[in-house]
């Protein structure tokens, strides 16, 4: 048998997450994201051998791509002006670059609240995000502390998960913005608008 394969595990973890943001997390099975994938039967048992490893993947592969496009919105050396607009960018782009990876991660967070192992997953999968924060931050030359990172991260996810559930509010970008300038203006002085 040939080992796996990393561009196929990123596509059923994908399809994972395509699966929780349609059918919710009772509707997320093995064979559900085989059915997404358009793979064999089985196949995403075989890179994922259990459901925890499987909601693993998904939330490496959801943060793995916020980490992408917080690099894409960075360029070295960065100002701070335009720290703010590559974090609001980035962060605004969680909604409408597509509506699965928030619905997934909400799906997710729900399930927590009965599932220790998933919350701990969760909790890591936060502080990396967090962690995230603090260097893009640091490459502009603000030093913001992993409790201000969190409080962001938090802010933004309470701000998305309304958006989504009530449409309230209809552009989250504005809300976004307040949120990142709020941050920023502790540490660098900016005068808030």
């Amino acid at each position: 048998m040939p080992p796996p394969n990393p561009q196929r595990r990123d596509h059923l973890a994908d399809a994972a997450i395509a699966v929780l943001a349609e059918q919710g997390s009772r509707g997320l099975t093995h064979r559900a994201v085989d059915t997404v994938a358009a793979v064999p039967a089985g196949t995403t048992s075989r890179y994922f051998r259990t459901r925890d490893a499987l909601l693993n993947g998904v939330i490496e592969r959801i943060t793995h791509r916020l980490g992408e496009r917080v690099d894409a919105y960075t360029v070295r050396p960065i100002s701070p002006a335009d720290l703010e607009e590559a974090l609001v960018a980035v962060l605004t782009t969680m909604l409408t670059d597509g509506r699965h990876d928030p619905l997934a991660l909400f799906e997710l967070h729900l399930e927590s609240t009965r599932n220790p192992r998933l919350r701990h997953m969760l909790s890591d999968a936060l502080r990396g995000r967090a962690d995230l924060l603090v260097r893009q931050c640091r490459a502009a030359g603000i030093e913001i502390s992993q409790d201000d990172a969190m409080l962001l991260e938090m802010s933004v996810l309470g701000i998305l998960f309304t958006a989504l559930t009530t449409g309230v509010p209809e552009s989250p970008g504005e809300s976004i913005r307040t949120a990142v300038r709020a941050l920023l203006v502790r540490h660098q002085g900016l005068t808030a608008t």
